[in-house]
This record gives C-alpha cells, structure tokens and sequence, in this order.
C-alpha cells in the first residue's frame, strides 16, 4: 500500500483475526529463533557469570548475557555509532522478523505497519553517561547525539525509520511486563482494522547501574556460601530472580492480509486480558487477585473455557512471593487439572521483553510437540502446587496461555493458539 492509502482499515466495526507470521529472536541462546527453540527444549542454561562490568562488590554476580551478537551485521556503520545498545537490538529483532515474514517495506515505507515495543531499559545507559558528562563538563562536554538516545522510545523510533514504518509508534515501560503489554495493544490495533500489521516485542540489555539497584535492593539471587546463584522458578529453594537480556521481534497481522500474500503463519492471537494489581511501592502484587481475572478476562475473549489451555507459559522467576501469587491464580482458574507449566525465567532471566519471549517460546516449542523445561525447578513446593517439570516433555495440544506480572501492579494474560508443523 502507498503513501496516504490507509482508510480501507479505518472506521469499520469489523474485527479482524490476528496472527502471527514473523519471529525474530536474539537471546543468550545466540541468534535466530532456531536457536532459541533448540536451546529451551534441550534445558539449555544462559545465565553466566557477568564480565562486562565489575560485580565484585554485588551479592550477585550471575545473568542470562546475549551470545553471538553482531549489530554490525544488521546495521550500517553510521547509524551503529549513533544509537545505543537497545536500539541496536531493537532494530536487529526488527529484520530478523521482517524478514521471517517476508513482509520488509521497500524505499517508499508504508503507512500500514505500526511498531510497538516494550522495554525496561532503554535509555538507561545513555542517560548515566549523559547525566554523568553533564555534571562532569556541563552542556557543552556532552555530545548531542547521545540525547537522543535517553528516551525509553528511542528503539521503537529507531525502528520505525529504519523500516519506513508509518503505523503507530508506541513505547511500553511497564517494567517485567512491557512487551506482552505491547502484544496486547498490537492486538487490538490488528484486530479493530486500524492497521495492517504491527511490529511488536521487547528489547532489553543488562546495564549496570540497573543491575546494581536491582542487587541493593536484595531482588536478585544471591551468590551462597555453598551454593549457586540462580532463579528457581516454583521451587522450594527459589529466593529471588535473576536478571536476563534479549530481543524477541514479532510481526502480528490481520488474517486477510496474511491470506492475500500467502504468508506463512505461526498461530493466532486470540484473547487478551489486562487488569491493575495491587501493590506496594516497586513490590509484585499483594495477592492473586489481578492475575486470575487477567487470565479469566483472556479466556472469556479468546471464546475458550479453561479446559481449552494446552499449556501455560508463566510470569514465575524464582522470587518467593511472586511464583506463590501466579500458582494461586493457576488453581484458581484451572482448579485441580493439572495443566502443564513452564518458566523461562530460570534460563532466560528477567527482563522487559520476557512476555514476548514466552509467546514465541510456545509457538516455536509447542508446534513441535514438546512443551519445554523449567530450569532451576527440582523440588516441589506446597506453596506452588503447579505442574512444572525439570524435564522436556510430549504435548499434542498447542493453545497455550502467557502470564505476565510488573513489579508494580501491571498484569497481563495472552491466549494464543500455535499452528502445528509437520
């Protein structure tokens, strides 16, 4: 479609289906969805010890680092040296899964494609050493290019013009939940025919003022005497998370488009919910409340009972009262049935773009039969009676269900349906 040609999508009460016909993944399994497949089912493990910068004076000292990114190989040298570490992940998600869809706009752009990102510290690097050069020499010792990359939505801008992207632009920071928060309006925007198609994900890396806040704030896991730092989602020694990087790109688009261009699809996007938990200051919510009615919400727009959830992909990272709260909402809503369970987040980490990294976990596992481990689960806890394994396991259902909690109070929940290959 050409410049100014957008009102066929506009101003019509029909809802579009919403589906899912591009991925593009960079995680500390490497890069490439592949990769990230291969890496959950086998029970792969990408924290590590960090080395970027010094921990020494940390409680913690471990996180789920990238592997195997080159930005230079989907950035130009001119624009590489004026963006920051974000936006140079944002932007190579973006062709990873532009690309995958076969949906990358030519020279003249297109006013179809929307982007939405969500992220938890975009700008946060450039803004340290900003505020850092400012204090140190005053305006005129701070270079000005580097302003512009303070704003946490610089990397969907970033996007947008690197793509000729003319759609929507929007920026979730909602911290752990920010990229499913950017799905769900993405959804909406495919669904209501306001857009043709939405870039959408999450993009974070570990910067190290935000990991050091983290650690003083005692939200990590710490480094024991005796013992291994590492998130335990549902298990009984969890105590705290463990902070991860990533991109996870996604290109959600209307059924008919998708259909005309004879796009190959993943699944389907069919039921969001979102509710405002209660919190304490910078604390997960006091109970489960939100969540059951996030994921109550979720299946009663996707049209689906409980008994309709294959599997579900959980908010849990191994910090004590949080994984707690999500296993209450999972009995509330489910009961005694024992859906099967996974956590990323022991593998993964934590971060912004988790939510995203969860919907493409379950279209990418789940279309192969295997519901993935949850690395760092071995004992049961009472308090988390849920159907977690250690182990990789067979599944031939493929509707499965993406929780999301924000330190905060922000909830999500995404009921979405793979398509499995043969």
């Amino acid at each position: 479609m050409k410049h100014g040609q957008t009102a066929c999508y506009y101003n019509t009460p029909m809802r579009e289906r919403v589906v899912v016909t591009g991925l593009g993944c960079i995680s500390s399994f490497g890069v490439g969805h592949h990769s990230f497949a291969n890496g959950l089912i086998e029970g792969a493990c990408g924290v590590q010890p960090i080395s970027v910068f010094d921990t020494t004076a940390c409680r913690s000292h471990r996180a789920a680092m990238l592997q195997g990114f080159d930005p230079a190989a989907f950035i130009a040298p001119l624009l590489l040296r004026r963006i920051n570490e974000v936006g140079r992940l944002a932007i190579a998600c973006a062709h990873l899964a532009l690309h995958d869809a076969g949906c990358v706009p030519d020279s003249n752009g297109t006013d179809d494609i929307g982007v939405a990102l969500g992220t938890c510290t975009a700008g946060v690097d450039s803004t340290v050493e900003y505020l850092h050069g400012l204090a140190q020499h005053g305006p005129a010792g701070v270079p000005a290019l580097l302003f512009s990359n303070t704003v946490s939505n610089a990397p969907a801008s970033l996007c947008a013009i690197e793509f000729g992207l003319r759609g929507p632009n929007v920026t979730f920071n909602q911290r752990e939940a920010s990229s499913l928060g950017a799905l769900v309006f993405c959804m909406g925007a495919v669904r209501e025919r306001r857009v043709r198609a939405m870039l959408t994900g999450g993009a974070d890396r570990i910067e190290e003022t935000f990991f050091k806040v983290h650690d003083r704030f005692h939200a990590l896991s710490p480094m024991l005497v005796g013992g291994d730092e590492a998130a335990r989602p549902f298990d009984r020694r969890r105590n705290g998370f463990v902070l991860g990087e990533g991109g996870f790109g996604v290109l959600v688009e209307s059924g008919t488009s998708a259909r005309n261009r004879g796009a190959r699809v993943y699944g389907e996007i069919l039921g969001v919910g979102m509710t405002a938990s209660s919190t304490e200051l910078n604390q997960w919510p006091v109970d489960s409340l939100g969540l059951s009615r996030a994921i109550t919400l979720a299946l009663a727009d996707a049209g689906i009972p409980p008994g309709g959830i294959d599997a579900v992909f959980a908010t849990a990272n191994g910090s004590p009262h949080l994984d707690a709260l999500e296993a209450t909402a999972l009995a509330t809503v489910f009961g005694d049935r024992p859906v099967p369970v996974a956590s990323l987040k022991g593998t993964i980490g934590e971060h912004g773009s988790g939510g995203a990294a969860g919907v493409v976990a379950g279209l990418l596992t789940l279309s192969r039969g295997v519901m993935p481990p949850t690395v760092g689960f071995a004992e049961h806890d009472p308090t988390c009676a849920v159907n977690a394994s250690a182990t990789a396991r067979r599944t031939s259902g493929t509707t499965f269900l993406v929780n999301s909690v924000a330190s905060g109070g922000a909830t999500y929940a995404l009921v979405v349906r793979g398509f499995a290959r043969p």
